[in-house]
C-alpha cells in the first residue's frame, strides 16, 4: 500500500437547490386564489350551454317519439279499420262541441281521459287491461316499441316495464322529463280533430286522425305566461310542448 485508506466525507451535507429556484416553482396565495377563480368562472359560463343541451336533446327525442307513435296509430287503423276502441279513453264531446275522440296520456297536466298504457298495452300486443285475452289486437301484432325507463322512483324517457315499478306505471310511456306522452284519436271517422279541449287557441279542427305531443320540462299544456294554450299570444316565440303535427 503506498498510504493510509480513506474513506469519503459521509458527513458532506447534500446539495439542495437553491431557494430562489425553489420560489420560482411555488404559487402564492393570490396565485391560487386567482386560478381558482378562473375555474369557477368558466364553469358558470359552460353550464348553461350544457344545460342547453341537454334540453334540446330531450326535446329531439320527444319529436322523434311523438310522431312514431303516430305512425304506429295509424299502422293499427290500416289493420283493424279504427283506432283502439278503448271505453275509458272516449270523450263525445258533451256541450263543449268537441268532435268525438279518445285520449290518453297524462290527466291532471295533459288533460287526457286515460293513462296511455291502455293504449300502448293494445300496440304492443300487451295481454293487459282492456287488451286482456288480445281482445283489440287479434293479431297480436306489436306496432310499437321503445326502450325501457330509468329510475324506478322517478321513471322518464321509455316504457315503465318490469317488477321496480309501481303496479299503477306498468305500461305507461313516459317522455323524457318523467310526464307520460298524450295521444289524441280521432273517434267518429272524419280524419279530423278538435283540440280546443286540449289547447283552447286552437279553434279549428286539425285535419289529422292521430296527433301526439309531449308537456315538455313543465309537465303542463302550454308554457309560463300562456297556460292552456299552445302559443303565446302576439309572439314567434316557439311553442313549449313538443307535438307531431309540426
Amino acid at each position: 500500500m503506498d498510504g493510509p485508506l480513506t474513506c469519503p466525507d459521509i458527513f458532506t451535507p447534500m446539495k439542495t437547490r437553491p431557494a430562489t429556484l425553489r420560489a420560482q416553482f411555488a404559487f402564492t396565495l393570490i396565485e391560487l386564489i386567482t386560478v381558482i377563480a378562473i375555474i369557477a368562472i368558466l364553469m358558470a359560463l359552460l353550464f348553461p350551454a350544457m344545460s342547453g343541451a341537454r334540453e334540446g336533446a330531450r326535446r329531439g327525442k320527444a319529436g322523434t317519439v311523438v310522431r312514431s307513435i303516430v305512425n304506429a296509430c295509424k299502422s293499427y287503423s290500416n289493420d283493424y279499420g279504427k283506432f283502439p276502441p278503448v271505453e275509458e279513453a272516449k270523450d263525445g264531446g258533451g256541450g263543449s262541441g268537441n268532435e268525438a275522440t279518445l285520449s290518453f296520456g297524462d290527466q291532471a297536466g295533459g288533460g287526457c281521459k286515460a293513462n296511455n298504457n291502455e293504449l300502448f298495452d293494445v300496440l304492443r300486443a300487451i295481454n293487459r287491461g282492456a287488451n286482456s285475452e288480445h281482445a283489440l289486437n287479434k293479431r297480436q301484432q306489436k306496432y310499437f316499441e321503445e326502450s325501457k325507463a330509468t329510475d324506478p322512483k322517478n321513471p322518464r324517457d321509455g316504457f315503465c316495464d318490469g317488477k321496480e315499478f309501481e303496479g299503477d306505471l306498468q305500461g305507461r310511456l313516459m317522455d323524457p322529463w318523467g310526464t307520460q306522452y298524450c295521444i289524441v284519436l280521432d273517434a267518429d271517422g272524419d280524419e279530423t280533430i278538435k283540440m280546443t279541449s286540449f289547447y283552447t287557441d286552437i279553434t279549428d279542427p286539425i285535419r289529422y286522425s292521430a296527433v301526439a305531443f309531449a308537456l315538455a320540462k313543465d309537465g303542463k299544456r302550454g308554457g309560463k305566461g300562456y297556460e292552456g294554450k299552445f302559443r303565446k299570444e302576439k309572439s314567434n316565440e316557439a311553442p313549449d310542448d313538443i307535438v307531431s303535427w309540426q
